[in-house]
């Protein structure tokens, strides 16, 4: 199934309710509501392959330059706390969509692992963490049972085309009582009511599902997951970074334009505070007998 077949959902991917409505329309793609779960999903349904095409169209460089990286690791330092309050004697730790591998090179004392879609963002992360960094999807990660003591996923799980399947996967993975953490834009933030369609972060086909906690819950207890905390991890930002979100992947329009000028000179590396409660992070821990 692909973008071109108008192959069409016609029940909620994660509740699997039939009360769904169409919300959205933005790039030709319709962003839906499940009225039961409060998930906003893509109502296209899109192939691997197709999805790879698109991220490799993307202009997702800005991310990763040299002096973007404190203000990334401003929050990844904040997970590796939370994490290390978990599992203070440490052990295996899985991120996925690991990218150039920045959290998981703040993770040293663990035995990491990692695996990146990206060739070029995988390469550089397996020249920074080693032979444990695999260049594929999450879906050819091979299962490796009750190996890991953590998973990670962030700004990971609503890119996925099927995240049950990747919620399944991860229960197998991790070992019991093992911790996953996952990291998504909040679909039911203020700032998101109040901009609507215009939310930063809804940029189909880049991310298929728009989560909140509800929502979130829902799918995680249905798969053995048991949230223990959430929280609202405010941001560190270059001030260009913001343009380049409030661009939207739209390379013709003023945002990217300033972007684009602020790349170039001192303003653009700005530092500003961000936490508009747009972004939520869920630790659950892995039930037995699931």
């Amino acid at each position: 199934m692909n973008k071109n077949n108008s192959d069409y959902y016609n029940q909620c991917p994660i509740c699997a309710s039939e009360n769904i409505r169409d919300k959205y329309k933005l790039k030709r793609y319709l962003i839906s509501e499940c009225l039961n779960c409060s998930v906003l999903f893509v109502k296209e349904i899109l192939t691997m392959d197709f999805l790879k095409k698109h991220y490799d169209q993307l202009d997702g460089d800005f991310v990763y330059e040299v002096d973007n990286e404190k203000c990334i690791n401003y929050y990844y330092q904040k997970i590796k706390s939370e994490i290390e309050k978990a599992k203070p004697n440490k052990g295996s730790i899985l991120d996925v969509g690991c990218s150039s591998g920045l959290f998981l090179n703040q993770m040293k004392g663990w035995e990491r692992h990692g695996v990146e879609i990206s060739k070029k963002m995988g390469a550089v992360a397996k020249e920074k963490i080693g032979a444990n960094i695999l260049i594929k999807s999450f879906e050819e990660y091979p299962i490796k049972y009750n190996y890991f003591d953590v998973i990670t996923l962030q700004d990971v799980f609503d890119h996925f085309i099927s995240p049950h399947e990747n919620l399944k996967k991860c229960y197998a993975m991790l070992k019991p009582g093992g911790l996953l953490v996952i990291k998504v834009h909040n679909i039911s933030c203020l700032y998101a009511r109040i901009t609507g369609a215009n939310f930063y972060a809804i940029v189909p086909p880049s991310h298929l599902f728009y989560f909140n906690e509800k929502a979130l819950k829902i799918v995680l207890d249905e798969f053995g997951f048991k949230i223990y905390k959430s929280r609202f991890i405010g941001q560190v930002l270059q001030l260009k970074t913001l343009f380049h979100r409030l661009a939207r992947e739209k390379t013709n329009t003023m945002y990217y334009k300033l972007y684009k000028f602020l790349g170039n000179n001192m303003l653009g590396k700005i530092k500003i505070y961000k936490n508009l409660n747009d972004i939520i992070t869920v630790f659950a821990i892995k039930q037995e007998g699931n």
